[in-house]
């Protein structure tokens, strides 16, 4: 008995069908929109059952309405195509064992037939509950997979130790917050298996079976399935830690520039400490040097100021007391653009006033505290901490700050009520607070990643903020040199003063590095001196070509590929299936046709075992070596057409074989003819040059060429292919169908002088 369903439901399928449960769209996999049910609601019963699941077949996306048969409890029994597809709501019916009287309209776009799915496919419809199945099928069919990979297989156990060496190998370290819950988890089974009668030397913190790894790991699963997998932004990371390496090793011995004193505590830095650390958005990282020393952010703290108050306020109320343009002075001077407004945000008198707009209704205490909780949510909370000694020291001379405000203060740039003594010292707080380079490329790698944590998805800004001020960063960023730097390095960046410098590579990673000694415009030396050959060797310049760009650089985004092997395994597949255009294609792109497979097997092989006569043919048209090359095993591709009992194709390798052999004896013969024509050419070439010193022929001797010439000339325009006949050599002195190297020459080619008379064509003498 056919009825209509409950209400009036909305809604569009774009992928593999839903579920409808208690008036919810529940998704069976990702890209289904809906608008809930219009009316009064309903929870979908039929007479004295609830029905509980209504499925919305995959059918429907081959561009068909379809009608639903299904039962009282809900599970789908038939699927019918009821007509094609429009962008009318179209009523969808369903039969249950009771009868019903309530009605659905489905609306829906055509989609294209190639996201059609099949009938069976299209009968199924999944409960919530088995939706969750489905998902933990997969998660554990991915557990499953790894286990196998990584265990022993005597003790059927994974080794924890291993299993963070081959992730550590792909850039993802063992304290990376993603990985907490499968290390607390294990630390958990140990501390449990410790209590129990197991002796020490069975612990499973080292070895898990597999029930236990699956329950330990279920929480990590996803950063180690695609860290393993490496689908991560940096796919071969050990090369491309290599090349770091040698670039910062070699930037260790530079020794120029002079450490900041004028800032007492700055200046009793160590002037040999050198350190780099990075950050991919995908959460890789290595560190060189003196990662974990700590120093002031300085300046570096300048552009998360920026963004804090770009997602506190907005662009609009910020940039209404600050510009955004280059001012071309320098950092801490005394003066303001045409609006009477600092220049950009990443200049002392543009710090000083974005500082005074946050929270300004707060009290000192509340501001430090939410600006330093948002510079840890940066750093994804790294290592972010407080230097009191800096920060007095800092506001003991920092007259040309207070200079600055005061300035600003007269042109009214400040908000009303704005305490200029409570914004300095949380300007100089924030100058003060303190971090490391490992710390500081994670929170470089957020503004990278558009404001998100690359190791914990934890959105800390939004990306127009990110967007804003890593555009600031390349034109204002490092002082005095932005312009230079914007131009030879192409990345945003912001210097300090302790020596510190933040480089961020936008969708790809951040860069932390620490080396106090300064240049005369306040920018650290080495880390000046390693950005500039970053970019020598890596594309990451914001303007160099992705698609074409220099073969000296490398592209580290790149996936690993074994592009020569991979070629070759697809020329072998194109033979096999007898698809010569793209035989072609792969030629083209500089593959040879003898190349052979891990079992030393040619092209020639795999069309004469598929029987592919025009492949063969095609291939024995281009092939210069002979058509019978042996495998491994001793087999030539004739072996395998007789095995296969391809007729046609041992006919055309027998005929190519003996064409081989033909051409093989007649080249052995003619070289050694031509050995022959040369000794004898020789001797005929003196007497020629005898008889014209001694007057014998006539001065009008045209030419004089050697027969051994000659045949090296023949020789070198022979193919080394099948030779089915000895080419022709053209002399300009005889018409183009003359030729005086004839085999059917009666006499000795040693003999023949071309001789020109006066008014006469040369001839044979």
């Amino acid at each position: 008995m056919w009825c209509p369903l409950p209400t009036a439901l909305a809604c569009r399928c774009l992928r593999f069908g839903a579920v409808l449960e208690h008036g919810k769209l529940n998704s069976w996999s990702q890209g289904c929109r809906y608008i809930t049910s219009r009316g009064r609601n309903t929870d979908w019963r039929s007479g004295s059952r609830a029905v509980r699941n209504i499925a919305i077949s995959p059918m429907s996306l081959s561009g068909r309405s379809c009608s639903i048969l299904g039962n009282a409890d809900g599970q789908t029994e038939h699927v019918a195509p009821t007509g094609r597809a429009t962008r009318k709501p179209r009523l969808m019916q369903c039969v249950t064992n009771e009868g019903c009287n309530n009605s659905v309209v489905i609306e829906r776009a055509p989609l294209p037939n190639t996201m059609c799915v099949t009938g069976s496919v299209a009968a199924r419809a999944l409960s919530s509950d088995s939706m969750a199945n489905y998902s933990t099928r997969v998660t554990n069919g991915t557990v499953d997979v790894i286990f196998d990979l990584y265990r022993n297989r005597d003790t059927e156990t994974l080794s924890v130790h291993e299993l963070l060496k081959s992730l550590h190998k792909c850039g993802i370290r063992e304290d990376d917050p993603r990985l907490n819950s499968f290390i607390r988890a294990v630390a958990d089974e140990e501390r449990r298996q410790l209590l129990s009668d197991l002796p020490p030397s069975e612990s499973i913190a080292a070895n898990l079976d597999r029930d236990t790894f699956k329950r330990c790991v279920s929480g990590s699963i996803g950063i180690i399935a695609k860290a393993l997998k490496k689908h991560l932004v940096v796919p071969d990371w050990s090369t491309f830690v290599t090349v770091v390496t040698e670039i910062f090793e070699s930037c260790r011995d530079v020794n120029d520039g002079k450490v900041a004193d004028y800032i007492p505590q700055l200046a009793r830095s160590n002037p040999s400490n050198w350190a780099i650390s990075i950050c991919t958005v995908d959460g890789q990282r290595r560190s060189w040097g003196n990662s974990s020393l700590s120093f002031t952010l300085q300046s570096v703290c300048k552009p998360f100021t920026y963004a804090i108050a770009l997602e506190e306020l907005g662009a609009d109320e910020v940039h209404g007391y600050v510009g955004q343009e280059p001012s071309g002075r320098l950092f801490n001077e005394i003066c303001l653009n045409h609006n009477k407004k600092p220049h950009n945000p990443m200049i002392n008198a543009g710090a000083i006033l974005v500082v005074s707009l946050l929270k300004r209704n707060s009290s000192l205490s509340d501001r430090f505290d939410f600006a330093l909780q948002q510079l840890k949510n940066f750093a994804c909370n790294g290592y972010v901490g407080f230097n009191n000694a800096v920060f007095l020291s800092e506001r003991e001379t920092a007259d040309r700050n207070y200079a600055l405000s005061y300035y600003m203060r007269e042109h009214k740039c400040f908000p009303r009520n704005t305490s200029l003594q409570d914004t300095l010292d949380l300007y100089f707080q924030l100058c003060s607070i303190e971090t490391n380079t490992d710390t500081l490329a994670v929170m470089a790698a957020t503004l990278a990643n558009g404001g998100v944590s690359p190791l914990g998805a934890k959105r800390v800004v939004c990306n127009r903020a990110v967007r804003d001020t890593l555009s600031l960063m390349y034109s204002c960023g490092m002082y005095d040199y932005s312009g230079q730097f914007a131009f030879t390095v192409g990345l945003p960046a912001k210097s300090g003063v302790s020596g510190d410098l933040m480089i961020v590579v936008p969708n790809v990673m951040g860069i932390g590095i620490y080396s106090p000694p300064l240049d005369s415009l306040g920018n650290t030396v080495r880390g000046v001196k390693f950005a500039k050959q970053l970019v020598e060797k890596f594309n990451f310049h914001n303007y160099d070509s992705l698609v074409y760009s220099e073969t000296n650089k490398i592209d580290p985004r790149k996936e690993v590929r074994e592009v020569h092997n991979e070629s070759i395994s697809n020329m072998m597949y194109a033979a096999k299936t007898g698809d010569i255009s793209a035989i072609q294609r792969y030629i083209l792109l500089g593959v040879s046709i003898y190349e052979r497979d891990y079992d030393e097997r040619t092209v020639l092989h795999i069309a004469a075992a598929e029987g592919n006569v025009s492949v063969l043919k095609f291939l024995l048209e281009r092939w210069e070596e002979n058509p019978d090359p042996e495998d491994r095993y001793g087999r030539t591709p004739l072996d395998d057409a007789k095995q296969f009992g391809w007729e046609k194709c041992v006919e055309v390798l027998s005929e190519a074989h003996k064409s081989y052999k033909r051409g093989t004896s007649a080249v052995a013969a003619r070289h050694t003819a031509n050995s022959s024509i040369t000794n004898r050419g020789s001797d005929s070439q003196k007497d020629a040059i005898s008889s014209v010193k001694k007057g014998t022929l006539s001065s009008d001797i045209y030419n004089i060429r050697s027969e051994s010439r000659n045949a090296s000339s023949t020789q070198a325009n022979i193919s080394p292919t099948i030779a089915k006949s000895q080419p022709k050599s053209a002399t300009l002195s005889l018409p183009k169908s003359k030729n005086i190297h004839s085999a059917s020459s009666s006499r000795s080619p040693s003999a023949a002088v071309l001789v020109k008379k006066p008014d006469e064509r040369p001839t044979e003498q």
